[in-house]
């Protein structure tokens, strides 16, 4: 009896084990934002904002209503804007403040969080938390999603006001709110934007994950050994990306990227030449012996697209969003003739790309589309982060479509 009842929970045991290692394998610790340095075109500027311009609104108004939601938020935003760039008197304050929560010095929750923009955050965090322990890129995909569809159009180019709920259409515009008549809105926003670069990377036994598209350099330990790795892209205005690998010696290693739920086609090579590598649950898998100076390109096609699928998963009948990779579009009034609901897309419009100039931008890089629908009629369309920063008017999402 006791060898039939071993008999039938050995293979149990096993699969488990087996099931066990597979999962640890991909479970991984993230980078921290502190061992990252980021350089890139489109994500310095708001890490500068976070820092000159969201922090000292956080800060003097959270010292004004010393709660405990608003102080644990502002702490956690503040540890960011260290891990970017350190300061010593904030650092101080930190401190202090964190001394003050634990010790309940702070009077209880007064300001709910209720906004589409609170929702958003915590959707972030969570999906952020499933990524780490699944090793899945559908979860990186919903980040990056959230983020360039919906969470940056909450705060200004400026950084300065907010937006508490996010509408894919408004007639007359939207003026975003300020720190105190939306402080809770503020205050996640605070916390998550900058927390976004604690999740570019991540590792395992032997493992280095690129959840996330983000130029600049980290430093990584794999396999007992420390990597330096320095990205350059352009992404999300292009499908480019290359990764430059500084080892002090050589390291057998399997790197994972992500590929994009919305990419179709891409190409990887590693020192000139093209590979041809396995897809597994959203990561291209390179394995092999890296050496000093390997240098990893990834080129994801990013073709201009219109969609009957809105940010998350919204449609309207007879109507399309314009997207190019991750970055969906708008219509604003601002850019177009006052009647452009009269104009419609079809099979036959012509897509164009235009760089936006940084300085009207408020230091950001931004990309318009231009749809040329006829040889009279052309819409421009610009980031839908992006909308509601000039003269408050009419803006929409989903734009007139005929199968023509």
């Amino acid at each position: 009896m006791r060898r039939i009842v071993l008999a039938l929970i050995f293979p149990l045991l096993l699969c488990a084990c087996v099931e066990s290692r597979r999962d640890s394998a991909k479970r991984m610790e993230t980078v921290s934002l502190d061992a990252v340095q980021v350089e890139d075109d489109f994500w310095t500027p708001y890490y500068y904002i976070h820092k000159d311009v969201t922090l000292p609104l956080c800060v003097r108004w959270t010292e004004n209503h010393f709660d405990s939601t608003s102080v644990s938020k502002a702490v956690e935003g503040m540890a960011y804007s260290l891990m970017f760039e350190n300061d010593p008197e904030l650092k101080v304050l930190r401190g202090n403040w964190s001394t003050r929560l634990s010790n309940g010095e702070v009077s209880a929750q007064r300001y709910p969080d209720t906004s589409e923009v609170n929702s958003l955050v915590s959707s972030y965090f969570s999906e952020a938390k499933e990524l780490v322990t699944s090793g899945d890129g559908a979860h990186a995909d919903i980040i990056e999603n959230v983020f360039f569809n919906k969470l940056l159009a909450g705060i200004s180019l400026k950084g300065d006001s907010y937006f508490t709920d996010l509408p894919a259409f408004t007639a007359e515009g939207m003026s975003r709110l300020t720190f105190e008549e939306t402080p809770s809105t503020a205050l996640d926003l605070f916390r998550a934007i900058p927390s976004l670069g604690n999740y570019a990377y991540g590792t395992s036994k032997g493992t280095l994950w690129v959840n996330l598209f983000m130029g600049g350099t980290a430093k990584v330990e794999i396999s007992g050994k420390e990597m330096i790795i320095d990205q350059t892209t352009s992404y999300p205005w292009d499908g480019y990306m290359s990764l430059r690998l500084g080892l002090r010696e050589p390291v057998d290693a399997e790197i994972r990227i992500r590929i994009p739920s919305w990419c179709e086609d891409f190409t990887i090579t590693v020192n000139g030449t093209v590979m041809n590598v396995p897809v597994e649950s959203g990561y291209a898998l390179l394995k092999r012996k890296w050496q000093n100076a390997d240098n990893i390109e990834l080129i994801l096609d990013m073709p201009v697209e219109m969609s009957d699928k809105g940010f998350l998963g919204e449609n309207e009948e007879g109507k399309r969003i314009v997207r190019r990779g991750p970055i969906v579009y708008c219509v604003e009034d601002i850019d177009n003739p006052i009647d452009y609901d009269s104009i419609h897309l079809s099979k036959e419009t012509v897509f164009t790309l235009e760089d936006l100039p940084k300085e009207k931008w408020w230091g950001h890089s931004l990309t318009q589309i231009k749809a040329r629908v006829s040889d009279e009629q052309t819409l421009s369309l610009i980031p839908y982060f992006a909308w509601g920063n000039r003269t408050p008017g009419k803006m929409d999402v989903f734009i007139p479509y005929v199968d023509e």
